[in-house]
Order: structure tokens, then sequence, then C-alpha cells
């Protein structure tokens, strides 16, 4: 049967034919118009999914009903032609949904620079709206991956007043992952009765220990996008930007969002290990992130992950590359849990405890500045041969 969406939302994902097997055609739908609250990528170079979705929310944020996405191609430094083809999958969505075209929003995602074939997205669209079910959100994940080698779902249902509320989020990404957002695609539907205020508020609070604290490669994406809808069919009181239910909304979009981003660092293409980079003690919060970012993206802390090799040194050089001052002899590094260096002098760790440091499918890098009471974490993931294989011919 699936994972069930929250009340009053269907989905589902078909194969069109943009790509040769895999689902390509996603469908998020509610049959009650929805706020929705969404971030896009600060990268100057935007798809035209993106452009037109932003125009849309702009105008019309409180009746939106759908998102029409599909992978196998970003749609993306396409021009004029880009632009109008995304406006007919809009068209295309809108009319066998009998909806709005302005209560449709789009994303693409896939390779760059390609023109759409749009025959198989217009020819495919009956049989998706058609095969659109409360059970149907595992086809409609499947339908937006890439590189991914899995799906990303997460769930919560809590309680907002009297009522119950449930928030289900599905995410892709793999590659080109950089905290700006990340490259990613990420949908996240509930049905709380929550303001647009409140909505948007909450997303961009979440999102900056979320999508915005990993990275895979340091790329930033064209098409990043991740989107909130709320269609208010768990009938409580209205959420606003404070109190008891605001803070419990926010601390479970906040868990959603966290779940799949991690899902995206652990599927990081060609990764094995899950990395947690954490930075105490830092004299601010810039600081602190600066210092994590250095480290998780460091290629040559990656590789050393990667084969099993605890180079505490690698990390930190990366911490003297961040451009933040700190005193080099006052600073603690902890991997996985040893100690390798502490204030000024490096530690000798018994045998037994360096074989298991970097062995595991999840790792910790901490470090302690001993500046202030900052702190910042971020996740990234270990860099191998694949990655380099994956990425040296996407395009053919």
């Amino acid at each position: 049967m699936g994972i069930k969406l929250p009340k009053g939302f269907l989905a589902n994902g078909i194969h069109c034919g943009l790509k040769k097997k895999r689902k390509d055609l996603s469908l998020f739908y509610s049959e009650k118009k929805c706020k929705c609250a969404a971030l896009f990528t600060t990268n100057v170079v935007k798809a035209a999914p993106l452009i037109l979705s932003e125009q849309v929310l702009k105008a019309n944020d409180k009746n939106i009903r759908a998102i029409i996405v599909n992978s196998g191609n970003a749609n993306c430094m396409t021009g004029k032609r880009g632009i109008r083809d995304a406006a007919k999958m809009v068209k295309s969505a809108a009319l066998a949904l009998s909806i709005p075209e302005d209560s449709v929003v789009v994303s693409s995602t896939g390779v760059i620079g390609k023109p759409m074939n749009m025959e198989p997205v217009v020819s495919g669209m009956t049989e998706l709206v058609r095969g659109l079910s409360p059970n149907g959100l595992i086809p409609a994940a499947e339908g937006i991956l890439t590189t991914d080698r899995f799906y990303k779902i997460s769930t919560r249902v809590f309680p907002a007043g009297d009522k119950k509320v449930t928030m289900v989020g599905v995410a892709k990404g793999a590659g080109m992952i950089e905290p700006n957002m990340a490259t990613m695609l990420c949908y996240i539907m509930t049905d709380a009765a929550i303001s647009a205020r409140a909505l948007k508020k909450a997303l961009q609070l979440a999102n900056k220990d979320s999508f915005n604290s990993i990275t895979v490669d340091g790329d930033m994406s064209t098409n990043d996008t991740v989107m909130v809808l709320a269609n208010g069919e768990a009938g409580n009181q209205t959420i606003n930007g404070a109190g008891k239910n605001y803070k419990a909304f926010q601390r479970n979009l906040e868990e959603v969002m966290l779940d799949l981003a991690k899902m995206i660092v652990r599927d990081g293409e060609g990764a094995s290990k899950l990395v947690q980079v954490s930075i105490r003690g830092a004299k601010t919060a810039l600081d602190a992130r600066k210092a994590a970012r250095s480290i998780a993206d460091s290629l040559l802390t990656k590789c050393a992950i990667s084969g099993g090799d605890p180079n505490w040194g690698r990390v930190a050089s990366s911490v003297g590359s961040s451009g933040i001052k700190f005193d080099p002899d006052k600073i603690d590094v902890i991997l996985d849990g040893v100690v390798f260096f502490s204030r000024g002098r490096a530690a000798c760790p018994a045998a037994g405890k360096l074989k298991k440091v970097f062995k595991g499918k999840n790792v910790s890098i901490e470090v302690y500045l001993h500046r202030g009471d900052a702190e910042a974490v971020m996740y990234t993931c270990d860099i191998s041969k694949k990655y380099i294989t994956i990425n040296s011919f996407y395009t053919t």
C-alpha cells in the first residue's frame, strides 16, 4: 500500500519516456488549496521551471494545488524555449486536473543545456493523473530521481491542539550538493492549518540546519527547490508564528528536512560513509560554519575517510585554511571519538582504537577551537573513484 500521504493529498509517478527505463514524471496534488512556502537555488544560472514557479508563487502562494516534476532533463540554459516548455508542463497538468494554471508549480532535474522533449510529458499526463492515489508517494519519489540509488522519504505525526497533524517529505539528490541550498528537489506536504507567514518562517529556519548544512562535492545546482504545501485538512486551529503549536510544527519540519538532508549525503555519488563535522568553541556562529564547511569540502579529508586513514593533520589544515582566527596550539581534534591532538600536543591513540577510526558507515569529526561558545554542524560524505566514474560521462 506504500506510505500514506497527509489528508487531502495524492501523488503518482510514471515512466513517460524522457529516460530509457526509470520513472521520470511525478505529480503531487492536493484536493484543497494549499499555502505554499518555497526556497530556490541562489545560482545565477537558474533553470526555467524555477523562474516560472517563482513568478507563480509571488502572485498566488495561498492557492497552490499541484507540483509537476520531471527528471532526465533540467530544462536549464534552454532560453525562451525552456520557459515555454515549463509553461507547457504547467498547462498540461492543469488541464488534466481541471484546475487553474496559476495553482500549479513545476520542477525539473537532470542534464543542463538540452531542450525538453515535451511529447512524452504531455502524452503521459493523462496516465499520471489517472493513477493519483493517497498511497502514491513511492512511485512519485521514484519519478524524481537522477543518479540517486534510493528514494528519500520522511514522515511525522504530531498533535496541534486536539487534532492530529501529518507531515510527509520526499526528496532527491546525490551529486552537485553544496550548502546553498544543496542540489536537491524536496517536497513536503502537511495537512496542518498554518498561516502563510508562519509557514515561510518555519521553512527558512529549518533550511539553515538541514539543506544549508550539507555538502557532497561543493558544486551548486541550477535547479535546487524545496517546497512545503499545507492544505489545512487536519482541522486544527490555524498555527501562527508563535506558541506551542508553532513550536511543534517547526520542530517536526526541522526533523523531516534533516532526515532528508542526511539521506542525500548518505546517497552521495560514490559515497559509502555519512560524515558529521562538528565545530565547537568558535568565537562566532559564522566562524563555526566556515570551519565546518572547510573540513566538509576538503577532498584530501574525504579521500582519507574513504580509505579509513585517520589523517587528522588534514582536518587541522582545513580549519586553518577556512579564514577564521584561532590558535592552532589550543585546539582539539577528535575523530570518531578518538583524540588525536589536544592543546598543542599530538596524542598517541592505542592501536585498537586506531583500527576503528573511519571504518564505519557513520563517521564523526570534532574540532574544539576554545575561542568562544559558538558551534556548527555540517554533514558530508567520503569520495571515491566511483564519483569520478559517475561524473566523467554524465551526458554521454
